[in-house]
Parts: C-alpha cells; sequence; structure tokens
C-alpha cells in the first residue's frame, strides 16, 4: 500500500494530478469488525495480508496525502531562513474505488476526507444499451443484414454492460462456430441472450411424451395470460427445452418500455402469470403436476411486495418485521389469491383453443419466437393501438392506468372566504 501511495505521488509531482484508483476496494476495506454485510476472517486481520491491515495502512495513507513530504519540509525551512514563503504544493492525489460490494465496507473508509463521495453506477438505460451493443457487434464479424440492433436492444431490458459483453463477443461467437459460420448471425446473439437469463440448452432427447405434453400446456398456459393480461411485455421465447438452470420449459417477457415504478395492478397481473402454468395444467390434463415451485414462491414473494405497498391495508404492524418474514394467513390474502386463480381459470377456458394451438406447435417445433406466437395469439391491445396509429401516452395505460389521475376538486380562494366569513356576519347580525 506504501509503494502504491509512494508511485501516486510521484507521477502527481511530474503531471500535476493523479488519480490513484483502486478496483474492488472491498478486497481491502471489508469491514473490521465483519459485520457490515460479511464475515472478516481471521487472514483479513494479519498486517499486509489484506483486511484490517491493509485497511488500516490506506486510511492512514489517505490521511497523510495533505501532509507535507520530507523535502517539502526542508523547502519550508530554506524558505523560511530566507525570510520567504513556501510556495504551494501544485500537485494533487485523487482516490478512488469501486466495487460491487458497497455494504461490507468499512464505515471509516467513508468518512469525510476519505472515499466520501458514493456515485451508483446504474444498469443502463435503453439508449444506453443500444450504444454498448452497437459498440461490442463492431468487434466481431458479423452479417450486417441479418443483425436488428433494436431487437437485441428490446430483449436486454435491465441487462448489465458485463452480460452484454459476454452475449455479443463470447457465447454469440462460440455458437456461430458451432454452426460452421466464421460470422455471427441475429439468432446467435438471441440464443446467447437466452443462456444469459435461463442458462444453456441441455434438452432431453427421449423425453416421455405426456411428461412433455404437461411442459407444454404448462408454459403454453404462461404465454396465454401473459399475452392478454400484460399488454405492455412482449413474449420474446416460449420453449420447453430443458435448460442448465434446471427448467424444463419458459416463457420469456420483456418490458416494451423500461419499468422503473408500477402501479399495483401491474403486480397482481405478475401474479396471474405465475398462477397460471399450474392452473392451465389442471384444467387441460385433469389434474396438477409437479413443475410450479418457482411460480409459487413468486406470486408469494409479490404478493408481500402488495403487502409492504398497503394492497391489503391494516394491520401493518408486520412491516416492521424483516421482508421475508412476513406472514399471510389473514383471510384478504387467501381470498385475493383465490380471486386471482378464479381469473385465470376463465381467460384460459376462454382462449382455450388458443392454448391447445400453442401446444401444437410447441410439441412440433420445441421453440417458439415472438413471431411464432402472435402468429396464434394474434395482436394485443398494445399492439392493435399502436398499429392503428393512436399515441400512447404511457403502455401502462393499456393496464386500465388513467394517466391523468383523478382530477381533484378544489374550491377557489373567492368561494373558500365567502364560506368562511359567512358564518361570522350571521354571527353579527345576531
Amino acid at each position: 500500500m506504501m509503494t502504491f501511495v509512494n508511485k501516486a505521488r510521484k507521477l502527481a509531482r511530474e503531471y500535476g494530478a493523479a488519480i490513484a484508483y483502486i478496483d474492488e476496494v472491498d478486497a481491502v476495506g471489508m469491514s473490521r469488525g465483519g459485520v457490515m454485510g460479511g464475515q472478516a476472517g481471521g487472514m483479513g486481520r494479519m498486517p499486509f495480508m489484506g483486511g484490517g491491515g491493509a485497511l488500516t495502512r490506506l486510511l492512514y495513507e489517505m490521511d497523510g496525502i495533505g501532509e507535507p513530504t520530507f523535502w517539502e519540509r526542508i523547502q519550508a525551512k530554506i524558505y523560511k531562513l530566507l525570510g520567504k514563503r513556501p510556495p504551494k504544493r501544485n500537485w494533487h492525489v485523487l482516490f478512488m474505488g469501486s466495487t460491487n460490494r458497497p455494504d461490507v465496507l468499512d464505515p471509516a473508509l467513508l468518512r469525510p476526507g476519505r472515499f466520501d463521495q458514493v456515485i451508483k453506477v446504474e444498469r443502463p438505460d435503453r439508449i444506453g444499451r443500444k450504444e454498448i451493443i452497437k459498440g461490442y457487434i463492431s468487434k466481431i464479424k458479423h452479417d450486417p443484414a441479418q443483425i436488428n440492433v433494436d431487437d437485441i436492444v428490446a430483449d436486454t431490458p435491465h441487462a448489465t454492460p458485463a452480460q452484454i459483453m459476454s452475449a455479443v463477443t463470447k457465447d454469440s461467437v462460440r455458437r456461430a462456430l458451432f454452426e460452421g459460420r466464421d460470422y455471427v448471425i441475429q439468432e446467435d446473439i438471441d440464443q446467447a441472450i437466452q443462456e444469459q437469463m435461463v442458462g444453456m440448452a441441455n434438452p432431453i432427447a427421449d423425453m416421455d411424451p405426456l411428461q412433455l405434453r404437461q411442459v407444454a400446456y404448462h408454459e403454453a398456459g404462461h404465454a396465454v395470460v401473459q399475452h392478454y393480461v400484460m399488454p405492455d411485455q412482449r413474449i420474446s421465447r416460449v420453449s420447453i427445452i430443458r435448460r442448465s438452470s434446471g427448467a424444463l420449459g419458459y416463457v420469456l417477457s420483456v418490458d416494451t418500455d423500461e419499468i422503473y415504478a408500477q402501479p399495483l395492478r401491474r403486480i397482481v397481473g405478475r401474479i396471474m402469470v405465475s398462477l397460471s402454468g399450474h392452473i392451465a395444467v389442471k384444467i387441460f390434463m385433469g389434474e396438477f403436476w409437479t413443475g410450479a415451485t418457482g411460480d409459487y414462491n413468486r406470486a408469494r414473494t409479490m404478493l408481500r411486495l402488495l403487502a409492504m405497498h398497503g394492497f391489503f391495508g391494516p394491520p401493518v404492524s408486520e412491516l416492521f418485521t424483516d421482508f421475508k418474514e412476513l406472514r399471510f394467513d389473514d383471510e384478504r390474502v387467501e381470498r385475493v389469491w383465490r380471486q386471482l386463480e378464479e381469473q385465470v381459470e376463465r381467460v384460459l377456458i376462454e382462449h382455450g383453443h388458443e392454448v391447445e394451438a400453442l401446444v401444437d406447435e410447441l410439441l412440433s417445433k420445441k421453440e417458439l419466437t415472438n413471431r411464432d406466437v402472435l402468429s396464434i395469439l394474434g395482436k394485443n391491445s398494445l399492439q392493435l393501438v399502436q398499429e392503428e396509429g393512436q399515441e400512447v401516452e404511457s403502455v401502462l395505460a393499456e393496464l386500465g392506468v388513467n394517466p391523468k389521475g383523478i382530477p381533484l376538486p378544489r374550491e377557489s380562494s373567492a368561494s373558500k372566504g365567502a364560506k368562511t366569513d359567512s358564518p361570522a356576519e350571521e354571527k353579527a347580525g345576531d
């Protein structure tokens, strides 16, 4: 650490300023008490072995960076003997660090004068992702006629730059080489994105036909309810090919617009989508099967989210407990769950022929693209509105959200004044 800081000082004196940058600063800046999100190992407290020793030295060097050096003190004495004021320091060192785990940093490291300014780097938005994707595509050999950057941007909401880089420059290239090509096409990138989200394809060669049909009904149920209940999302892919994550099938849906805040009814819609696969199997195969554990866990998580936002109203005492420890034995929660199940059943029965058509197509192709799904289900309400050329202020409007809200009735100050003066005048008259 001393060598690192001395080198920064030397460069600063040479160039006027220097940035002392520490990548993965949590490696040396982890909390010495082991109470800030992780445990500090015994080795971490030994001097010069990372953790406590390195952190103490780093804090010492940062605090002393503004102190005069040995040669600066000698220079100051010489100027004092000459009766002159020593010149001000004309070089500076700026300490910067980065980490993916700010929760484990020692509080002493974040005090004023040290790493006191924290800048959180968020995931890129749609515009940022487009530039990142274009940059990485330019680094690989590809067929421009078969690459649609806008489609890739639409399929990667909230993706990190690292995920985009891996999908475009590594996974897609690998797939192209396996296909006997020396250039990348759109399908390579699409499959690479899926690998990032749900794992690599790990198909079962001789899966029992009845079990495969059950998976098809499960995913078809998700897709149909997703299509009609969540029109602000686009179904990118429906698959019954097993993935390395363990999923026997999946429906990959993406937001048509970046969602940062949402009405609670949208969360309710997501719960319905989570319940729909299991319910579809019951309706079309006559009984429940396994395979819905993840779906029901997501539904419970979203019910907790609704409770945290006051959807069920009082009591609110449970909000002060840990989020994961919330218990839902309230009859209101059970009533909402059953109502959502009934709504899902109605949607699936009403569109039963579409469920069957999706199942047949899935059993035939094993994987369906957005174009394949739309050819069976048609366009949803949002897509029809956009096709007609109507202006839509927000995609959430298709969920029934009123963009203008409810107008709040307000009285003019004049009328309010007249109403308040009236009783006083009457009293004076009496």
